[in-house]
């Protein structure tokens, strides 16, 4: 009897002993799968098809569902941070300077302080915005035909971007960590977002969604998409690494390349991921129609024996709208791209510039494991948290059938169809002594294009003809961001920290209103 009294107990013991044992066996298989993830994960890095020779296509509807898994997994591993603060700072002490062109425009100057190297500045409503440079805390709000401070504030993190404006409202982060969004006619915060350290590019905005980049846990990055007026979160996917410049809206998606020559496409909707492919890319995509333009970096071997040597060169690619797959099968208007290797830039005067202005925000040495610096500087030549933060490339701007781009030392027009060169302009300057690109992205507002220099100078061609028109010389100044246009008027950052607006009483400059373009970064939204 007493053996009877304890059976159930001694059965309930053998249930849990096999569902234990079924446990280990479960655990053990799961560990062999998790190490073969790992394994394939290694061999096909983050955002890159497991095939470079094929054409990329969409992902099945499995790997959607994984890359949103491994997005909320980053998420919730990811330290918060602080909720970021705004305060309203004293503009008595801005002072405004006017100058003469020497072709006779007027133009007003101001120093912001600080000295850092500004951003494009954003001209929308009478207003002009810009924040004070890498290393600074200070947001500004500027009169568009005077450069009279309307407000200023600081915010609790450093490095503000270049401003993204839509709708009343101002978006900018700050490269340590924070993504603000605050009313355009006050400067008044609406909401913030702590996202990650560091965040080296700018958003996007479109139908009342922002769209950014940032660093999550175990060395993922997360495209995310919030909603322009309450900051709240609406979807987010997991990418290779940070933006090149900035994600791109148009048509119902949203492009983007990282700096390990990632492009992709998503839905802008619901994030859906529709194509991606490693392809070397070297500047944000442009889209027109069914083309996405974009450059790549293609290495090739020059020399005979001894003298042999890879070499990096650059070009424009023409990629299928809906698939991805690359329709040019050589890249047009290819060239030795020494802007874009890492041992060349080490020689330059920007790469002693960038490692200085990284050291001054706090990172030394080989920067932050986050920011995966190495990988962009196999793909890009930068290797500095301030030299991907200013980092445009030869980004293309496609309009009327052309494709308008500064690539290196040269500005050129190419047929959107043929890739034919239709003109070409040289910009003279020592690029392996200057470091970086030559001439920034160009502005193509009405029958003109654009360019700023990092000699200093600002540069009026011909749409058609590539005839130069006017050229502005400002003395001990570099120029390596885009400018923007608007109102007659021409908006310049320069690296020393000047913010300049140039009078050209010509009234087709206009449209161009920040970087991109527009809050799109796809041309002006007008």
């Amino acid at each position: 009897m007493k053996s009877a009294k304890y059976f159930p107990v001694a059965f309930l013991l053998l249930l849990l002993f096999l569902a234990g044992f079924t446990s280990l066996i479960s655990l053990s298989a799961g560990n062999l799968n998790a190490a073969e993830d790992a394994k394939q994960s290694e061999a096909t890095p983050p955002g890159s098809t497991s095939d470079p020779s094929e054409d990329a296509a969409p992902p099945s509807e499995n790997n959607e569902a994984v890359q949103q898994e491994q997005a909320a997994v980053a998420e919730q591993a990811q330290p918060k941070g602080k909720e970021g603060r705004v305060e309203s700072i004293p503009t008595d002490k801005i002072k405004i300077e006017e100058f003469k062109t020497e072709d006779g425009k007027t133009g007003l100057s101001v120093q912001i302080p600080g000295g850092r190297p500004l951003a494009t500045p954003a001209v929308v409503d009478g207003m002009v915005f810009v924040g004070g440079g890498f290393g600074s805390y200070e947001f500004y709000a500027f009169d568009a035909k005077t450069l009279k401070p309307v407000w200023a504030i600081k915010v609790s993190d450093d490095g503000p971007t270049a401003a993204v404006v839509s709708d009343g409202f101002v978006c900018f982060n700050t490269e340590s960590c924070t993504l603000f969004v605050v009313e355009a006619s006050t400067g008044k915060m609406v909401w913030s977002r702590w996202l990650g350290d560091p965040l080296m590019s700018q958003p996007a905005i479109a139908n009342g969604r922002v769209y950014m980049a940032y660093p999550g846990a175990g060395g993922q990055h997360l495209l995310i998409c919030l909603d322009l007026k309450t900051g709240e979160e609406i979807w987010k996917q997991v990418i290779a690494g940070d933006i090149i410049s900035a994600p791109v809206v148009s048509g119902g998606c949203v492009y983007l390349t990282t700096f390990d020559g990632t492009v992709y496409c998503y839905k802008a909707e619901d994030g859906k991921p529709l194509w991606h492919d490693k392809k070397n890319g070297t500047s944000a995509p442009w889209i027109v129609g069914d083309q996405v333009y974009v450059t790549l970096r293609q290495n090739v071997e020059q020399g005979e024996g001894d003298a042999r040597k890879t070499v990096a060169t650059e070009g424009l690619a023409v990629l299928e709208r809906e698939k991805g797959a690359q329709q040019n099968e050589k890249l047009w208007n290819q060239r030795e791209a020494q802007y874009l290797m890492q041992e060349v830039q080490q020689g330059s005067k920007l790469y002693a510039q960038q490692k200085s202005n990284d050291e001054g925000v706090g990172f030394g040495g080989e920067g932050p494991s986050s920011a995966k610096l190495k990988d962009a500087a196999g793909n890009v030549g930068q290797n500095s948290v301030s030299g991907l933060w200013t980092y445009q490339g030869s980004r293309p701007v496609v309009t009327d059938g052309v494709i308008y781009n500064g690539q290196g030392d040269v500005v050129q027009a190419t047929d959107a169809k043929s890739g034919k060169e239709i003109w070409r302009q040289d910009i003279k300057g020592d690029l392996k002594e200057v470091g970086g690109h030559l001439v920034a992205p160009p502005a193509v507002v009405g029958d003109k294009v654009l360019v700023g220099t990092s000699l200093g100078e600002v540069v009026c061609f011909g749409k058609a003809d590539g005839k130069e028109a006017w050229r502005w010389k400002f003395k001990d100044e570099q120029i390596r961001y885009q400018v923007a246009a608007a109102g007659g008027r021409v908006y310049i950052g320069t690296v020393s920290g000047k913010l300049l607006c140039i009078d050209t009483s010509d009234n087709s400059i206009d449209g161009w209103t920040m970087w991109g373009g527009g809050p799109e970064h796809n041309g002006s939204s007008k």
